[in-house]
């Protein structure tokens, strides 16, 4: 068989449907509801939960994320990926029979969780599935899924919200999980098949106050209206601290990277892929609020407002691979300020109500992601010691979640305290969207600092040159 044919060939094309099935399930669905979100909370009667629902959904994914390969090396591939498919089932049904505000956050608690553990195993199995020589085409396949959901699930979600309510919108991703549940269970290793060890297991002191950091930092975000929930970001912060400064006294394996959060490059390149999220957090949780409310559009037209951002951060990623290294790290030095701008336009545009503004910034916020995330990772790796770039690899999609998590309760306090959804109701909105999207822009000044950081670091002491990983799909 030819190369080209070689992952239709009758031992590949099976695992190619289950890895796909797995990353499918995950970028569909987030990007098919991400506009349907909104509608399901104001019909349930808690709007004031929305920044909640995400927080829980980032912390999940982080949790998810975290435990995948100890779940994996327990019980097996095959059977996490049941279990996990199971999950995000159970957290399905219950999002699109929810009666309550809580109830439909649980729901989408369950769905994070089992996409971090979905994301982390099928990641994981390619190597092991595929042969050496077709690897790297099969992370192109998985590109492609996730330009195809990106295409594909707003008009999905938004159809079935315009036409049959938000309770079926929920149920878009559902086929493709269960496609992943079929294909599972034939496909992948059993535990005595799978041969997956782990070598050394991942510290759980540090990993509990990472994730009660995350926890931490979503109270603001239920708590919105009150000026004392801020002292959850402090608060979250610290713990994070804490799970930093305990992982470093402790002798290795340890679970953060050596350097994380310093101003060591390593370090710059940690706050960096901490800090853009943080920023991004803003659009991610109101922008279809906000363009539903400001310019009364369709379900299926804030669907493609909210994913221009996904769509161009595809797009820039893809021209910033093909760069020549040095324009690559140039780009990558001045990609926080094509964020910040992002971030003036759609606040200017939601305040002025002009649509076109509000494109331009999502657009403009793809290009910082796209052009900084494959760069910064690479540097990353490269600034890591030698024995720790696959732990480093694998901690910058939590580092990426943290971010979101921390974005969620920062954006869902501020959104409470200036009255953002009191003043869409009555038109003044120029105070608490200025205060949204104005602290974003700030954060993503403190971005610009460590992009700058990171890749002065770089250039005055290159380390040796090896593989970028992968970059993490882009969040809805």
């Amino acid at each position: 068989m030819t190369q080209s044919l070689s992952l239709l060939s009758p031992g590949t094309r099976g695992p190619v449907l289950a890895i796909s099935a797995g990353i499918g399930m995950h970028a569909f669905n987030d990007l098919a509801i991400s506009a349907s979100i909104p509608v399901a909370m104001e019909s349930l009667g808690a709007l004031t939960m929305l920044p909640l629902v995400y927080a829980l959904f980032f912390i999940a994914v982080v949790a998810g994320g975290v435990t995948s390969a100890e779940i994996r090396a327990r019980i097996g591939a095959r059977a996490t990926a049941l279990g996990a498919a199971g999950c995000f089932v159970a957290g399905t049904l219950l999002t699109a029979t929810a009666s309550s505000g809580a109830a439909f956050a649980l729901g989408r608690a369950l769905q994070g969780l089992s996409d971090g553990v979905i994301a982390a195993l099928c990641y994981a199995l390619i190597p092991q599935l595929f042969a050496a020589a077709v690897v790297a085409r099969v992370f192109a396949v998985e590109a492609t899924v996730w330009a195809l959901a990106a295409a594909l699930g707003p008009l999905a979600g938004g159809y079935a919200t315009e036409h049959a309510g938000w309770r079926v919108a929920m149920l878009t991703g559902l086929p493709l999980a269960l496609v992943f549940l079929a294909t599972g269970a034939a496909i992948l290793p059993r535990r005595a098949a799978d041969g997956f060890v782990i070598q050394r297991r991942t510290p759980l002191g540090p990993v509990a106050l990472c994730l009660a950091g995350a926890a931490v930092l979503a109270l603001p975000s239920a708590l919105p209206e009150s000026p004392a929930a801020a002292l959850g970001l402090p608060a979250g912060l610290a713990l994070l601290a804490l799970a930093l400064a305990t992982d470093r006294r402790r002798p290795r394996p340890r679970f953060f990277p050596s350097g994380a959060f310093t101003l060591t490059p390593l370090g710059a390149g940690t706050w960096l892929i901490f800090l853009m999220p943080v920023a991004q957090s803003v659009s991610s949780i109101f922008t279809a609020l906000c363009t539903r409310a400001i310019f009364g559009l369709s379900t299926i037209l804030t669907g493609w407002v909210v994913v221009t951002m996904a769509l161009n951060w595809s797009l820039w990623a893809v021209v910033a691979g093909r760069l020549p290294a040095h324009r690559r790290q140039a780009a990558l030095r001045v990609a926080p300020a094509l964020q910040i701008a992002g971030a003036a336009c759609v606040g200017t545009g939601f305040v002025t109500a002009t649509l076109p503004l509000v494109l331009l910034g999502q657009s403009l916020s793809g290009a910082a992601f796209g052009l900084s995330w494959g760069p910064a990772n690479q540097l990353v790796m490269e600034a890591a010691p030698e024995a720790e770039r696959p732990r480093t690899a694998s901690f910058m999609p939590t580092v990426q979640t943290l971010g979101f998590a921390t974005g969620a309760g920062l954006f869902g306090w501020i959104a409470g305290v200036t009255g953002l959804l009191p003043a869409l109701a009555t038109g003044a909105t120029v105070l608490p969207l200025a205060a949204l999207w104005g602290t974003a822009a700030l954060i993503a000044c403190t971005a610009l600092l460590a992009a700058r950081r990171l890749h002065t670091a770089s250039s005055a002491d290159p380390a040796p040159s090896s593989p970028a990983p992968s970059d993490p799909a882009p969040a809805p």
